[in-house]
C-alpha cells in the first residue's frame, strides 16, 4: 500500500517492511540543511528502510564539501535506526559523482522497481523495468500550485497523482513535491514542469489532481487557472 503522510512532502510502501520515499533533499542550499536532517529524521524513525530519489545535494558536483553533506546524510538515517544497506538512492540530476563517494546503494538515474512500482527521479527516460511498472512514481518536478488571494497569491507545495498510458497500459502516476520546502517549486497551474514525463506532450497532467500536503484535494490541474 502506498500511502501519503499527512504534512509532509513523504511516502510510505507498507508491507513486511515499511519504506520511506522522499526526494530533492538538495543539501548544501543556504545553510538549510539541520532542518532538513532533522525532518527527515524523524520520518525515517517511523520505517524499515528509505529510498531517496534523487537530488540529495544541491551543488552539481562531488567535491569535500559535498561528500561531508552526504555523509552527514548517511549518519542522520543511521541514527534514526536505518543501515546503510537499507538506504537506496536513485540519482538526480544534482548527483553526479555520489556513487564513489558514499558507501550505500546508488541506482541509476533510469531508476528501480520495487513491488510493481517504478522509482526514479524524473529528469532521465526511466527503464523499461521502471515504464512497465503499475504505478510510476518520480520527483525533480517540485509541483506546487499558485493560489490567489487579496494580496496577490501564495504558492503551495503538491502533490500530483493522475495516470499516464504506456504502451497501451494505463499506469498510474505520482510525482512528489520537493522534500526541502525552501526548494524553488513550480506552479503547475500557472507554467509547465520539467522532467522527462512533460516534454512534448507524453503525459496530459493537467488531469492530474494536485493534493495540498495536508490532504486537501485541490481538483485537476487544468480547473485551478
Amino acid at each position: 500500500m502506498i500511502k501519503r503522510i499527512l504534512n509532509q512532502p513523504a511516502l510510505i510502501i507498507s508491507g513486511r517492511e515499511d519504506v520511506l520515499i522522499v526526494a530533492d533533499l538538495h543539501l548544501g542550499m543556504f545553510n538549510y540543511d539541520d532542518f532538513v536532517l532533522e525532518n527527515l529524521m524523524e520520518l525515517a524513525r517511523r520505517v524499515d528502510r528509505i529510498f531517496l530519489l534523487g537530488d540529495v545535494k544541491h551543488r552539481i558536483g562531488m567535491w569535500g564539501k559535498e561528500v561531508k553533506q552526504v555523509e552527514r546524510l548517511i549518519i542522520t538515517l543511521e541514527k534514526a535506526g536505518i543501515s546503510k544497506e537499507d538506504i537506496i538512492i536513485v540519482k538526480g540530476n544534482h548527483d553526479g559523482g555520489i556513487d564513489s563517494a558514499i558507501g550505500v546503494d546508488v541506482k541509476s538515474s533510469r531508476g528501480i522497481v520495487y513491488k510493481k512500482i517504478g522509482l526514479f527521479h524524473g529528469h532521465a527516460t526511466p527503464s523499461d523495468d521502471v515504464l512497465r511498472a503499475k504505478t510510476i512514481i518520480f520527483a525533480h518536478a517540485h509541483p506546487a500550485v499558485f493560489i490567489k488571494d487579496k494580496v496577490g497569491g501564495v504558492k503551495k507545495r503538491v502533490w500530483l497523482e493522475g495516470a499516464i498510458e504506456i504502451d497501451g497500459k494505463v499506469k498510474e502516476v505520482i510525482v512528489l513535491p520537493a522534500f526541502n520546502d525552501i526548494c524553488a517549486s513550480t506552479s503547475v497551474n500557472l507554467e509547465r514542469p520539467v522532467g522527462v514525463f512533460f516534454k512534448n506532450g507524453k503525459w496530459d497532467y493537467k488531469k492530474a489532481e494536485a493534493v495540498l500536503l495536508d490532504g486537501t484535494l485541490l481538483g485537476d490541474v487544468a480547473s485551478l487557472v
